[in-house]
């Protein structure tokens, strides 16, 4: 069994913003696999299916990214979720927009949903693919930048994004990929792995 978990708000005010990108990447990964991803309670949406042999869970949290993990580790742990066999998409503030970056385990780069997940899973040897969505200019703070929306022209490069977060969650899960990898969005060509 496998545990996709993006990470997000929940609500309209924060559904296009740039710390809902593990959402919206979770979604698209809905889309592409055709599992629903339905609302179980208050505290999380869940989707399921079968692929290749194997179960598929994708899981929102809808505590709010930073209490992410009090709702992941029960599912986990109710699921019997392997840990090495969970994957988190989740934006982060020290990528470009277009840079993506898997990596099989590690630390949470000051992400604060990463850090809620490590705390209660008590490990940090689950996968997770970072999606960049850059930082500020100086005359913006750090949690305005996260909660803004994606700007017009941002949104075509968002969508290329979504799709590369995809087929990189896919090659973890049925491709076996365990090395780490940086992929960059091109002008010119749909990735370069670094």
């Amino acid at each position: 069994m496998w545990l996709i978990a993006g990470l997000g708000n929940p609500g309209p005010p924060y559904e296009k913003t740039r710390h809902n990108l593990g959402f919206m990447a979770l979604e698209a990964f809905s889309r592409r696999l055709k599992f629903p991803i339905v609302d179980l309670d208050k505290q999380l949406s869940l989707g399921r299916g079968r692929r290749r042999g194997d179960e598929i869970l994708l899981a929102k949290p809808l505590a709010y990214v930073n209490r992410s993990g009090e709702v992941l580790a029960p599912l986990v742990n109710r699921e019997g979720v392997e840990i090495s066999r969970i994957l988190v998409l989740v934006d982060d503030l020290d990528l470009p927009l277009g840079t993506l970056r898997y990596r099989p385990w590690g630390g949470t780069a000051g992400h604060r949903g990463m850090e809620s997940i490590l705390r209660c899973l008590d490990s940090d040897r689950f996968g997770r693919i970072r999606l960049g969505i850059g930082r500020p200019g100086e005359d913006v703070g750090e949690s305005d930048f996260v909660l803004s929306p994606f700007t017009e022209r941002e949104l075509p490069l968002v969508e290329r994004v979504l799709g590369a977060a995809v087929n990189l969650a896919e090659e973890v899960i049925f491709d076996g990929r365990t090395s780490p990898v940086t992929v960059k969005l091109t002008k010119d060509q749909d990735k370069e792995e670094l």
